[in-house]
C-alpha cells in the first residue's frame, strides 16, 4: 500500500519561530509558506473550523530530500505545551542523517541548538551507530544519527503494533534490536533505559521504527490531536488515495474522513490513526470518487 515517506508534518506553537530555528540552525530551505482557513484542512483533520499557518522546508542541499511540513494551528485552540519524554507513549519523533554525528553535534551546539546529552553510543555491537537528541524550540525531538531517515513511534503493545503496521499497512518487519545499557540511558536522559527498537521498512528502504520501552514505562499520550503543538506524523505516497482508504474501511482502521483533495499541492489526502493514536497522512494524485 505505501509507496515512500512524502514529508514529516510538526505542529508548532509559533510558526516564525520554528522556520527560523530549521532554516538558521538546521540549514533547511524554506520552500513556501502558506494559511488554510476551513475547505480541505477542517475536512481531512476532522478538526471542525481548522484554521492554520504552514511552511514546507527541504534539507536538499545538506542531507538528501527530506520534505518537513511545519503547522501552527489558529484554530482550534489545542495543546499549547509539549511534555512528553522519549519513553512517553504518543511522543514521536524524525531524524537528520550525516556521516559524522560529532561533527554536526558540535556545528550545531555552536549556533544554539540544545541536546539532551553529546552523542553516545547505543549499543557496544555497534560502536559507529552513535547518535545525539536534539530539541527544536517546543521541545520536540530531532535525531542525528548515522543511517536511514526514519520516523520513530513510542508503542504501547508491541504484538499489536507489528499487526498493524505489517498486516494492515503492509510494512516488512527488518529486525528488532534489544537496546539497553549506559549508552541508551545517557542518550535518552532516562535512567536505567531498556528499550526494544522494531525497525519496519518500505520496498525504498525508508523505514518507521517502533520503541516499545520494557523500563521505565511512560505515560499515555494517546489523546493528541493533529492541532496539538508536539503532534508529529509521516505522510506516505500511495497509488490511490481512494482505494486505500476503502482497504483500510474494511479492515476497521480509523480514518479521520473520507478522501478530501488538497488546494495546496493537487493531491488527495486522507489520515488514519494507529492503534496508539498517532496519525498518519496518505496521499496519491489521483482525484476522490
Amino acid at each position: 500500500m505505501l509507496k515512500r515517506f512524502a514529508y514529516h508534518g510538526v505542529t508548532v506553537s509559533d510558526l516564525d519561530r520554528s522556520v527560523a530555528f530549521y532554516r538558521d540552525v538546521l540549514d533547511m530551505k524554506v520552500e513556501k509558506t502558506y494559511e488554510v482557513a476551513g475547505g480541505y484542512l477542517a475536512q481531512a483533520t476532522g478538526l471542525p473550523g481548522a484554521h492554520a499557518k504552514i511552511a514546507v522546508l527541504n534539507f536538499t542541499d545538506t542531507f538528501g530530500d527530506h520534505l518537513v511540513k511545519l503547522f501552527q494551528y489558529l484554530a482550534p485552540q489545542g495543546k499549547k505545551r509539549f511534555e512528553a519524554r522519549l519513553n512517553d507513549v504518543g511522543a514521536s519523533h524524525f531524524d537528520i542523517c550525516t556521516n559524522d554525528v560529532r561533527q554536526l553535534y558540535e556545528q550545531l551546539l555552536a549556533k544554539g541548538a540544545r541536546f539532551i546529552s553529546p552523542p553516545v553510543v547505543p549499543m557496544p555491537q555497534r560502536p559507529h551507530r552513535s547518535f545525539a537528541f536534539m530539541l527544536d524550540p517546543d521541545g520536540m525531538v530531532i535525531e542525528i544519527h548515522l543511517d536511514t531517515p526514519h520516523h520513530a513511534h513510542i508503542i504501547s503493545d508491541q504484538d499489536r503494533s507489528l499487526d498493524f503496521y505489517q498486516n494492515t499497512l503492509g510494512m516488512k518487519l527488518w529486525r528488532i534490536n534489544d537496546i539497553f545499557g549506559p549508552g541508551i540511558s545517557e542518550g535518552a536522559g532516562i535512567q536505567e533505559a531498556h528499550k526494544l527498537a522494531s525497525h519496519l521498512i518500505l520496498d525504498t528502504e525508508e523505514f518507521i521504527e517502533l520503541f516499545y520501552w520494557v523500563h521505565p514505562k511512560g505515560k499515555q499520550h494517546s489523546d493528541m490531536r493533529l492541532c496539538d503543538v508536539g503532534c508529529s506524523y509521516v505522510a506516505f505516497e500511495v497509488d490511490s488515495v481512494q482505494g486505500s482508504y476503502e482497504e483500510l474501511r474494511a479492515k476497521g482502521v480509523k480514518l479521520l474522513s473520507p478522501p478530501v483533495r488538497e488546494q495546496v499541492g493537487e493531491a488527495t489526502i486522507v489520515y488514519l490513526v494507529d492503534p496508539d493514536g498517532y496519525p498518519f497522512e496518505l496521499r496519491s494524485a489521483d482525484a476522490p470518487v
